[in-house]
């Protein structure tokens, strides 16, 4: 992975045709990148410019883990619970997203946990700020405005719109609950509909082109309220995959969004794309992942029983089972590995040991790897402001909050093990809200919302 800093008119010569031919597929894909960061320039931040991609290093951060507490980013914490009647029960909570006024939510309604979900069982919720419900959007069916199972949810802020993602639709909703339209999705090559489909701008959409077989010719694209595609990005990571199947890396992450840019990466590929307010999409972030890279020919391998071998040799950001959430100073990200030899990470996460989560700090360009909470079973910023769960940031607001969602049994749990801490509480005004707000649940209620202001 190349990380220095290079005149692109140096570049330009080194991009020749026998250069190209000569080096492997994972530094022709950087080159390229680093080719269309000079001509386009990107930013490190959502309102500084620079002329470099900026690298989070991971291979040279494996097997250090820091104790990280959540007061060093946020200055407030909040807690809503959400209100419990028999029109909302939830079992958790697949997605959110917060607003000034309301707080929706993507949930499910049954099982044990929310990263496997059962058709028909998610529903899509209202909230006003304070937790009381308002109502479901949308319900189960096929009629105008139901649906058979959710993709994900995204918000038009500015006209107070919500789109729930289907497999091949989505559904307009204005924030009463009152449905407006359907919205066809394009299709890929294959005619797959495109996936991670959020608001983008305007009456614009970005959406992501599943490359199950290699030879997709576009990795997202751009398409209106009337399903016409108005620009697309090319696929520059071609390969043959032997045999049938798909997988999971053809798809992406979510899009997410700080300020007026969103931030787009597909599961494989080490770079994290800038979508900007002029429909430019800049590579902006490599994870350099060293070793752990998922190479051009991991892709093209064969799904087959022999397949989940080759997965122990690669890293993916982010998770899968957590999103990546940016904001205008840090990119909360997470990694997944079926590998046993990464540096100090086997029970490093009790329950959770291929997981790792991680804190790229733009302005100091410094990558963290966050240590296991021993005092909880859920891993995160150790919560110093309270000594209640730890904190990890589900979604980032238009009003520089961080939200994370707690189930109630969890937290009363952790309040009845009163755990010996070896750290001071900052806030002990909120511990005292806090027990008061957990004294008040019951183990089967409607989960947590909890929001943080983060330090300007």
């Amino acid at each position: 992975m190349e990380k220095t800093k290079v005149c692109f008119y140096k570049l330009v010569n080194i991009l020749s045709k026998q250069v190209m031919k000569s080096v492997t597929g994972g530094s022709a894909i950087c080159f390229i990148l680093l080719s269309l960061c000079f001509l386009s320039g990107c930013s490190r931040g959502i309102s500084e410019k620079t002329d470099e991609i900026a690298v989070i290093d991971v291979i040279n951060n494996l097997g250090n883990y820091q104790e990280t507490f959540l007061s060093e980013f946020v200055s407030e914490i909040e807690y809503i619970p959400l209100e419990t009647k028999d029109d909302c029960l939830m079992g958790g909570v697949r997605d959110i997203i917060l607003t000034p006024s309301h707080i929706f939510v993507h949930g499910y309604t049954g099982g044990s946990g929310g990263d496997f979900i059962v058709p028909g069982t998610t529903r899509c919720y209202a909230f006003r700020r304070d937790g009381s419900f308002v109502c479901e959007i949308g319900r189960i069916g096929q009629g105008p405005g139901e649906y058979q199972n959710i993709s994900g949810l995204s918000i038009d802020e500015k006209n107070q719109l919500l789109y729930i993602e289907t497999y091949r639709t989505l559904l307009e909703y204005a924030w009463s609950g009152e449905f407006r339209r359907s919205i066809n999705k394009p299709q890929n090559s294959q005619e797959i509909p495109v996936g991670q489909v959020v608001h983008f701008q305007d009456n614009l959409f970005v959406g992501h082109c599943p490359n199950h077989r290699g030879q997709e010719t576009h990795t997202f694209l751009l398409f209106n309220d009337s399903g016409r595609v108005i620009k697309t990005f090319e696929n520059h990571v071609k390969f043959d995959r032997q045999g049938d199947g798909s997988s999971f890396e053809a798809a992406s992450m979510r899009p997410i969004k700080v300020a007026d840019s969103h931030y787009v990466k597909e599961i494989p590929n080490d770079t994290l794309y800038c979508l900007n307010k002029q429909n430019e999409l800049i590579p902006q972030f490599v994870f350099d992942l060293g070793k752990y890279t998922f190479s051009k020919e991991k892709r093209g391998r064969k799904i087959d029983a022999q397949y989940v071998n080759t997965m122990s040799e690669v890293l993916i950001v982010p998770s899968g089972l957590l999103p990546m959430v940016g904001t205008p100073a840090y990119i909360f990200f997470s990694l997944f590995s079926f590998s046993t030899d990464i540096p100090g990470l086997k029970g490093q996460n009790e329950g959770t040991q291929s997981i790792l989560l991680g804190i790229y700090d733009i302005a100091l360009k410094k990558t963290r790897f966050l240590a296991n909470n021993p005092e909880t079973r859920k891993v995160g910023l150790m919560n110093d402001m309270d000594n209640s769960l730890s904190f990890w940031p589900k979604y980032y607001s238009s009003e520089n909050e961080l939200v994370d969602v707690w189930q109630a049994y969890e937290m009363k749990d952790n309040l009845a093990e009163q755990h010996t801490i070896g750290y001071t509480i900052k806030h002990p005004q909120a511990q005292q809200k806090h027990k008061e707000i957990v004294n008040n649940l019951k183990d089967d209620d409607n989960p947590v919302v909890v929001i943080v202001k983060l330090k300007k």
